[in-house]
């Protein structure tokens, strides 16, 4: 009898962890993430803090373990991407300048940087502005254009992709081997465009 109510405290255990787990993910919790090569949400190293102030949004990536993390910071080759979801209608999608304007893609070495445990890292930050047709703001490489007044619910995704780095020394590309791959979604906040 101990043992099967053992058991059954166990599958309560398992199913409210799954629920949390979801409920996590629909809800765009700090420090949601994806791992790249398992598909779990278990080992993410950072967080996203998103804060909003009026028509301003600001993005900042937190290493919240107890050791130092190596990570791409670079809004061309590894950009973070903003979302915003208005109350009704469809969702605004911005222009890719990345598109038009040629850079370079090699991820160089010197590009990766060390985030010391419990620092943080500006992700990005845009505050939108009046314009002929609406509203207009940049996040990183994106361009918004022509947003209609109104709130807007913004949430903040980073892909942490890259695993290999190009060292100009070989002039070979070399594995990070303790670099942490996966996707972080930051909390939701509302944005209000008067």
């Amino acid at each position: 009898m101990r043992e099967r109510m053992t058991w059954m405290h166990r599958k309560a255990a398992l199913g409210v962890a799954i629920l949390c787990g979801f409920g996590c993910a629909t809800q765009g919790q700090p420090g949601f993430s994806i791992e790249a090569d398992t598909g779990s949400k278990t080992g993410n190293p950072f967080e996203i803090r998103l804060t909003a102030s009026g028509s301003e949004l600001k993005a900042a990536l937190v290493n919240r373990s107890s050791s130092k993390q190596m990570l791409l910071h670079e809004a061309h080759l590894q950009a973070s991407t903003l979302e915003l979801v208005p109350p009704i209608g469809s969702r605004p999608k911005p222009y890719d300048s990345r598109m038009l304007k040629k850079y370079d893609t090699t991820p160089y070495c010197q590009l990766f940087l060390m985030l010391p445990p419990g620092s943080k890292l500006g992700l990005g930050s845009v505050r939108f502005g009046k314009s002929r047709d609406g509203y207009a703001g940049q996040w990183g490489p994106f361009n918004f254009e022509e947003l209609p007044a109104g709130d807007y619910q913004a949430q903040v995704t980073w892909h942490s992709e890259r695993a290999q780095c190009f060292d100009e020394s070989t002039r070979q590309l070399r594995k990070l081997p303790s670099l942490w791959r996966g996707v972080v979604r930051s909390n939701q906040v509302t944005l209000h465009l008067p």
